[in-house]
């Protein structure tokens, strides 16, 4: 294939007759609706414009992949004729020509360490990874698989952004190639309607994002707080309190709750806040008069350690102790499909002073999402239906809620709808079936979710 460069480039194609076509086309999600004619993994920007027109000049349709969490539904016409809800990878669609940025993931930090040039397949915590070595970061995810452009596509939901605001407001430039082939620059000086377009109007829409300029922030050490309850009968109480009261917190204070079957758990991290501060908020909020909480809060946690914060450890620990190699992934960051041959290309981590992360699990997810808005809160009632609807399905399933807090201090001017208006985030996910029948079951679940939620929340 004469789009891509190099002698390696025929090691960096995938059809569909190859043993790693199957590992090649699933990003995190596993899935068998969509069967791509072609996977291509680029590693430089020069190879995306030629690789649009082989596209156009086969009748394809070329899809950019980033970080392979994308999801997506089906479109009207096959809903309505499948009568269910099913979800699918908008970044491997059925005949189309996939392109990899995975590899594209250079970090060029500016000499004042306030701006980074990055390529834009970067993944969040390789980009983590390599800032660390300047003493700054970036207004980010969690997740370290997450690929950067589907991040600032999506608007670029993170754990600072009551106070420092989405993803998108914190990038200031990038180049984008377009279905001509032309690559742009877009700022706010140049093509600033594109540039509007990229930063949370959809990944992949208006072209093709190759390179990003970022903001970096040196983010302060903070305090953290881990709030969990092993019981079915706080799950609601828990939850109508969280949304009560965490959006109405200081700016600095963004929080998340996971509501599962039988448990229901609060994370929070307080930008720059002291465990003092922190713990104040926690006393004041009710919280701790709900059932019977097991409560960790500490202070003084490094960037790194708030990261990892209720994924690796619910400590802040000393920065020596401090094991935040998870972020160090590689490109392609994501586990072997069963017996499936797995695709590998340069798959080196962005530094070798940590150790390698272990690569991260696939699951067949389905995921549905709500936002709350500040002028149409939910009342007691639906929110009861909906933390019981979570115990509805099998344990099979893993069916969790988990809600973000929003009511942000600070908004961008970017296509992302939500700035303004969001008060909460509300997330619903599940592991899907091998078995047709099962699955059948989930997908109902989340359509009669659908039915019931979205009236509520418009």
């Amino acid at each position: 294939m004469q789009a891509l460069r190099g002698s390696d480039a025929a090691q960096r194609i995938v059809t569909p007759q190859d043993e790693t076509y199957t590992d090649a086309r699933l990003g995190e999600k596993i899935q068998f609706e969509q069967f791509p004619a072609l996977i291509t993994y680029a590693k430089d920007p020069r190879e995306i414009a030629p690789l649009i027109k082989c596209a156009q000049r086969e009748g394809v349709k070329a899809v950019p992949r980033n970080g392979g969490h994308q999801l997506g539904l089906r479109t009207s016409e096959q809903r309505a004729s499948a009568n269910h809800v099913s979800f699918s990878s908008y970044s491997a669609l059925t005949d189309t020509l996939v392109i990899d940025l995975g590899h594209i993931n250079y970090v060029e930090v500016s000499r004042d360490r306030k701006t980074a040039r990055v390529g834009a397949g970067i993944r969040l915590g390789a980009l983590y990874m390599a800032l660390d070595q300047y003493n700054t970061s970036f207004a980010g995810g969690i997740c370290p698989t997450v690929g950067l452009t589907g991040l600032v596509g999506a608007g670029g939901f993170n754990m600072q952004m009551r106070a420092l605001g989405v993803s998108s407001d914190h990038v200031l430039s990038a180049k984008v190639v377009t279905a001509d082939g032309k690559t742009l620059a877009a700022s706010a000086t140049s093509n600033p309607d594109l540039f509007w377009a990229i930063r949370g109007g959809g990944g992949g829409t208006y072209g093709i994002v190759v390179e990003l300029t970022l903001q970096l922030t040196q983010l302060p050490r903070s305090a953290m707080v881990d709030l969990s309850w092993n019981t079915t009968q706080s799950r609601f109480p828990v939850a109508k309190r969280f949304l009560e009261w965490a959006p109405r917190q200081p700016k600095e204070f963004t929080s998340q709750i996971n509501i599962h079957k039988s448990t229901v758990q609060i994370l929070g991290w307080y930008l720059g806040g002291s465990k003092k501060e922190l713990q104040a908020l926690i006393n004041d909020s009710g919280l701790l008069e709900i059932g019977d909480p097991h409560s960790q809060i500490g202070g003084d946690c490094s960037t790194d350690n708030s990261r990892i914060f209720g994924i690796v450890t619910s400590e802040c620990l000393p920065d020596d102790k401090v094991d935040a190699s998870i972020l160090n992934v590689v490109p392609d960051p994501f586990a072997k499909y069963e017996d499936s041959a797995q695709f590998t290309f340069a798959e080196h981590p962005i530094t070798t002073s940590r150790a390698t992360a272990e690569p991260w699990s696939r699951f067949r997810r389905l995921s549905k999402s709500f936002f709350v808005q500040k002028d149409n809160l939910l009342g007691d009632d639906i929110v009861r239906e909906v933390v019981d609807r979570v115990a509805q399905l099998d344990d099979a399933a893993q069916v969790w809620a988990e809600w973000h807090a929003w009511n942000l201090s600070a908004t961008g001017n970017s296509a992302f709808a939500w700035d303004d208006q969001a008060y909460a985030h509300l997330e619903f996910q599940a592991h899907g079936s091998n078995d047709s029948a099962t699955q059948a079951v989930y997908e109902k679940w989340f359509m009669d979710l659908e039915s019931y939620l979205r009236p509520a929340v418009g």
